[in-house]
């Protein structure tokens, strides 16, 4: 092999090595960007696009679902830290678990509420139908949650859900560095309103949401209630939803 040969080979397997280190980056850039969020199945799908991650955004119709425990702040102050901390813990493993299951994407945790998104950032045409459906498994959930917080001795708690179906703005904002998946706009403003608006034990969805989700939706035969959230310029209906197909909230 003449020396020409020899420098061009070393060459080659120098970007050989610099390709494989990039891609090592980039696999890492992503794990640990998406990793806490994402479902295994959506990360190894985003690890094994070909066009590559980029900082960025798109505009995308989604299923946004806010959860919070009522009264959190008050238990906080009751309760000491460690007790508080643990319990808080052990009841959003047992969220987390239900919203793997039915494919959300956690994109937030804020104290005890958690955001969630179906349908980015691998679409979902059914979006609605699961969030709906993750809704009803984690309120019927909350009676294990409080059979274990009564066997440890700490209180019984609560929590409230809203729904709500429109387009919102999904992007990697941040840096190369430092960066978060997340969701800007009305809709997710909107969604967070309609969350504000349950009581304990209770799911409430927009139009749009029970429009999309399906015939196996439960509404309230009280029906709907017309708010005017704040922030929001025109009112907005809102369904009470007590079950999922074959799954009530409080079984007869």
């Amino acid at each position: 092999m003449t020396k020409q040969n020899m420098d061009r080979l070393q060459e080659l397997e120098e970007e050989n090595r610099d390709l494989k280190e990039a891609l090592r980056k980039r696999e890492d850039f992503i794990r640990n960007t998406f990793g806490t969020y994402l479902t295994n199945e959506v990360l190894e799908e985003l690890l094994n696009e070909k066009k590559g991650l980029h900082i960025g955004g798109e505009r995308r119709v989604v299923t946004i679902l806010f959860s919070d425990i009522r009264q959190s702040t008050e238990l906080s102050e009751k309760m000491d830290a460690v007790s508080f901390i643990r319990m808080l813990n052990h009841y959003l493993e047992e969220m987390i678990e239900i919203v793997n299951a039915w494919q959300g994407n956690i994109l937030d945790f804020v104290g005890d509420s958690i955001v969630v998104v179906f349908g980015a950032p691998r679409s979902n045409d059914l979006s609605a139908r699961d969030a709906t459906a993750c809704a009803v498994a984690m309120q019927r959930r909350m009676r294990a949650v409080n059979e274990w917080n009564v066997s440890q001795g700490y209180p019984e708690i609560s929590m409230g859900i809203g729904i709500h179906t429109g387009e919102a703005i999904l992007g990697n904002i941040g840096s190369m560095t430092r960066a978060k998946y997340d969701m800007i706009g009305r809709n997710v403003n909107l969604a967070s309103r309609i969350q504000g608006y349950t009581r304990g034990g209770q799911i409430l969805v927009s139009d749009e949401a029970l429009a999309a989700a399906g015939s196996m939706v439960v509404e309230n035969e009280a029906g709907a209630i017309n708010v005017k959230p704040k922030g929001i310029q025109d009112k907005v209906w809102l369904h009470d939803i007590v079950g999922f197909g074959g799954q009530l909230l409080r079984p007869e």
